[in-house]
């Protein structure tokens, strides 16, 4: 082979290479969390491990650009812009409201969404059906099971009837719980007491409203209640009435008297799943949307508040190893 045609055929192996290794550039995966809390925390970590487990790993196969709103809706579409213009070949959106704005955001752009950490997807209108996605939109629902929370509050408080539900009327994801929660109560022996607020400000006199009318306060997830736990239970303490949180890091840390939490880790997880076959090729509409497992929780109860409100741990979570002293 002469000189010249050597030359050429090395010119043409690089060439091959370098339009291999440019092929394999990463592809960029935009996620846009609500807020920094442990559970949307998790979800992110979750995702990002899961899929790298799968075989889609940070750096070689994909990028992330990560977006938080820090729970101010007014940011989200400044935020979602911002994710659309890097070309993403899809989106992570983590919490209701965010899946609900990007619904509108990235309408008509070719990007699949996938959500997490949404309670109720078709109360928000996000897909039709359990049964299939939408075409632009499928993902892993923190949907709590209403039986499960009322059998494990039945256990820690078995002489309760009365339940306090604090939550906030404008969030989808509080309207559902509240929903099932009504609808499953009467068969624990449960009646579900109400009380809405729609700003930080007015749920001290909400909680204060529960005095004599609960015996126990149930929060649930949402862009409101969460970031505001510390005041529920300042406000809780100061009428007596202890709270059980849907969150257990509280719970853990002695605020609240026990938490009840779905393993935000497996939402995540799952999530990573749905994203793997979407990278593969596969529609959202023809992935349907997952719940988790009726079992899939974490339980934490506070010994401390325990104490504080003159409880024992009762027989029935003798054996739970679930309290934090």
């Amino acid at each position: 082979m002469s000189v010249l045609r050597r030359a050429l055929a090395a010119g043409v192996v690089a060439a091959v290479m370098w339009t291999a290794v440019a092929a394999a550039e990463p592809v960029t995966i935009g996620i846009a969390q609500w807020g920094r809390h442990p559970q949307l925390d998790a979800v992110t970590a979750a995702f990002r491990d899961e899929l790298g487990r799968l075989g889609f790993v940070e750096g070689r196969d994909v990028a992330y650009q990560v977006e938080v709103a820090n729970f101010d809706t007014s940011v989200l579409p400044q935020i979602l812009n911002k994710l659309r213009s890097t070309n993403p070949k899809l989106v992570l959106t983590i919490s209701t409201p965010v899946a609900q704005s990007a619904k509108q955001a990235l309408k008509g752009a070719g990007i699949p969404i996938v959500f997490a950490a949404v309670t109720d997807p078709l109360k928000a209108r996000l897909v039709a059906s359990w049964d299939a996605g939408a075409d632009d939109m499928t993902g892993s629902s923190d949907q709590q099971n209403a039986d499960a929370v009322l059998d494990f509050i039945g256990k820690l408080m078995p002489s309760l009837k009365k339940l306090g539900y604090l939550y906030n009327p404008g969030e989808d994801n509080n309207l559902s719980m509240r929903d099932r929660l009504k609808a499953a109560a009467p068969a624990h022996g449960i009646e579900l007491v109400e009380a809405g607020a729609d700003n930080a400000a007015d749920i001290p006199v909400r909680v204060a409203s529960l005095k004599g009318r609960a015996e126990a306060i149930f929060v649930p997830s949402g862009g409101l209640m969460q970031p505001s736990i510390p005041a529920i239970a300042a406000s809780a303490n100061q009428v007596e009435l202890p709270v059980i949180n849907s969150a257990v890091e509280v719970a853990r840390d002695g605020i609240v008297l026990a938490g009840f939490s779905v393993n935000y880790d497996r939402v995540g997880r799952d999530a990573a799943a749905i994203a793997a076959k979407i990278l593969k090729g596969a529609r959202t509409s023809d992935i349907p949307p997952v719940r988790v497992g009726r079992d899939d929780y974490t339980i934490v109860v506070s010994a401390r508040q325990l104490k504080r409100h003159h409880m024992a741990v009762p027989p029935a979570l003798a054996d739970c190893k679930c309290v934090a002293e």
